[in-house]
């Protein structure tokens, strides 16, 4: 990894920052008010039927600290998902020692509520990426296109607080803190200065992912060709978020990046070539379709899924017959990749191979592909489905009669 900007005036690791200091009291008072008001309940508890209606309620005491540390501190949430337990442990232990028996299914699913309710916020405030990405995988999945389409367009970036404040920017890049240099690399894109350009390309050597990530399409939304060769380099990441970082840089770059896209589409490292396939399909270029047309070929399953993605959604005559030998690709995922773009192409051509597909050994595949016939809405569609399902019922009947004789 390269080595990071220097920063003479900043603070040292290790030095509370006084934004960490308000937050850890605010999330302390809390928290203090919160075992107040624990160990007043039981204590207060007249009874111990009394004290177990009250018990349901204790635990989601801890909800509002535990909200603010899911959102202020999200890469912490190992460390302080363990602080839970282990506080949750505690807590029965004392009611076990004061005599009072709890139901324990009872304190499974109470606590076990809120550290999901804390573990769901913590990887969203961590990742909002990833969290989109799995939502436009289960969308693209069930065929429902369009949701992404509006995902997409509903994301905005956030307004960088930095406008006018290059060289602060380009000092912050050295900072110790992981948050500040992502901060920082996310705020020269939207800047979109070309004197940024150079320092980015360095930050795709930083150690955290995430960062090198944001360096990546922070540099693709500059679109300086100089950052071309070094966004391929980082097709070749370790970690699959700097590669994706990467492949989104390089299809925001446009035109300018597809001839050296093309070529690495037959680089030796799948991962090269799966990322280059992603590139092009966010570049959009028609003039990649023939040699993706070709990647489909390739011997990696997971190069042949994001091909297929690509040729469905770039779309073209020329993808329909590729396609519809995809349906015949040995991997399930390249063949729902394959129907959900055969639905797209409004060629008859598609109709046939789909109604044949109907028979698909997987049942992923074929739910896939009765979507789509679904979408084409063709007569011949319509008669197959009808087909489809009466045999479905008929199948389903032998097998309840032979159920009944036995």
């Amino acid at each position: 990894m390269a080595s990071r900007l220097p920063t003479p005036s900043l603070p040292l690791r290790g030095y509370l920052n006084p934004n960490d200091a308000v937050k850890l009291m605010v999330i302390a008072v809390f928290a203090v008010i919160s075992l107040v008001l624990t160990v007043s309940f039981t204590e207060g508890a007249a009874s111990e039927a009394t004290f177990n209606e009250l018990y349901a309620v204790i635990p989601h005491l801890y909800l509002i600290p535990i909200i603010l540390l899911a959102l202020w501190y999200p890469r912490r949430g190992l460390q302080i998902t363990i602080l839970l337990i282990a506080a949750i442990l505690l807590l029965i232990l004392y009611m076990y020692a004061r005599g009072v028996i709890v139901d324990p299914l009872l304190t499974v699913l109470n606590s076990g509520m809120d550290i999901a309710i804390f573990v769901a916020l913590a990887l969203y405030a961590k990742d909002r990426t990833l969290v989109d990405s799995f939502l436009r995988n289960f969308f693209e999945q069930s065929g429902m296109e369009d949701s992404v389409k509006g995902m997409e367009s509903g994301s905005s970036r956030a307004k960088v607080k930095f406008e006018g404040a290059f060289e602060e920017v380009i000092h912050a890049l050295g900072s110790p803190d992981d948050e500040v240099r992502e901060e920082a690399v996310r705020a020269l894109g939207e800047l979109n200065d070309p004197r940024a350009v150079d320092p980015l390309i360095q930050m795709l050597n930083d150690e955290n992912r995430y960062i090198r990530r944001e360096a990546a399409k922070s540099l693709g939304r500059i679109g300086d060709p100089r950052a071309i060769p070094p966004l391929i380099n980082a097709l070749k990441d370790d970690d699959r978020y700097g590669r994706d970082g990467a492949a989104e840089g390089l299809g925001d770059m446009g035109e300018k990046a597809v001839p050296a896209l093309v070529e690495r589409l037959f680089d030796e490292d799948w991962h090269v070539r799966m990322g280059a396939a992603v590139a092009l399909r966010i570049s959009g270029n028609k003039s990649a379709i023939e040699p993706l047309i070709r990647a489909l070929e390739d011997d990696n399953r997971f190069v042949r899924r994001e091909v297929t993605k690509s040729l469905g959604r770039i779309g073209d005559k020329r993808v329909v017959d590729p396609l519809i030998r995809a349906l015949k690709d040995p991997d399930r995922s390249v063949r729902i990749r394959a129907a959900g773009a055969l639905a797209k192409c409004q060629d008859d051509r598609v109709i046939q191979p789909l109604i044949e597909a109907l028979n698909d050994e997987d049942s992923g595949v074929r739910l896939r592909v009765i979507r789509a016939l679904e979408e084409i809405d063709d007569p011949r569609a319509v008669h197959a489905l009808n087909n489809s399902l009466g045999d479905a019922q008929g199948s389903q009947g032998i097998k309840n009669g032979k159920f009944a004789e036995n």
